[in-house]
């Protein structure tokens, strides 16, 4: 596997040939532009005769979405695409669903540690991943309404994205991996792939109920130990992370007990 230090690859279009041979996805659609590659891949999942995996992405998104009413800001070179995804055929029930999107979390947190393996790469409840303290992937899973089994998870990953070009309110909060490899490019084929591999490794773990999820998602809880605030509509509850528990609840210490929170929006509060 390329490492940050052994090759610069100033690569244009993903090589989708190389996705459909080298990894579980049976369609791949990459487009040069989609408005959003989750409510494309919504669209296609309500198709029964669609064989899944089914991968859509694009190099450029006009409304990429996020969690509630939050939008994915992705400038070109970075990764944005969704995966539909039928979970009777990944051998997974209803019960292992909660788990599916920590479980893709820890996948990218290992592909960014692959390459760049000397890198602080954190994982912060339930769906966004951290890169040297700043947020560098988010996730979003929606279930198709008209084929209740399939899920699509949708995924943005800086890549060759610099941040130096965003947002100014998204500067001091976001990050690529090319900002943290001091400006080196990397393969985004490279990247996708690797992460393909390691989210299917990792979901025929759970299957086999082999992945001890909670213990490897904890280790890299960037809330573990810090006081937080988790707000679930006009609720709110405040106290000290400990981890996540074995059904990936959020595990909140307070004054009198410890809580398990299975929704809503984290911050830290130091």
């Amino acid at each position: 596997m390329k490492g940050c230090c052994e090759t610069i690859v100033v690569e244009f279009v993903v090589d989708t040939d190389r996705l459909l041979a080298e990894t579980f996805v049976r369609n791949v659609e990459w487009l040069d532009e989609v408005g959003s590659t989750n409510d494309r891949a919504l669209a296609i999942s309500v198709d029964p005769l669609v064989e899944t995996p089914y991968l859509v992405g694009a190099d450029r998104q006009s409304a990429g979405r996020g969690r509630g009413a939050n939008q994915w800001w992705g400038a070109e070179g970075s990764l944005m695409f969704s995966v539909v995804v039928e979970m009777s055929s990944l051998t997974l029930t209803p019960a292992d669903w909660p788990l599916f999107s920590l479980l893709t979390g820890l996948a990218i947190s290992e592909t960014l540690s692959t390459f760049l393996p000397a890198a602080n790469v954190g994982l912060k409840w339930p769906n966004d991943v951290w890169l040297e303290g700043r947020k560098v992937s988010g996730i979003l899973i929606e279930q198709c309404e008209r084929q209740s089994d399939r899920l699509v998870v949708g995924i943005g990953l800086n890549v060759n994205n610099s941040f130096e070009d965003a947002p100014q309110e998204l500067k001091g909060i976001a990050t690529s991996i090319l900002d943290a490899a001091g400006g080196a490019v990397f393969s985004r084929t490279d990247v996708l792939i690797t992460f393909l591999s390691r989210w299917r490794i990792l979901t025929e773990q759970l299957a086999r109920s082999d992945l001890n999820l909670a213990e490897r998602w904890s280790r890299l809880c960037v809330l573990s130990g810090h006081p937080v605030k988790i707000t679930t509509g006009n609720q709110e509850a405040v106290g000290v992370c400990t981890g996540i528990d074995a059904d990936g609840a959020l595990l909140l210490r307070t004054a009198f007990t410890v809580e398990r929170h299975y929704a809503g929006t984290v911050r830290r509060l130091d």
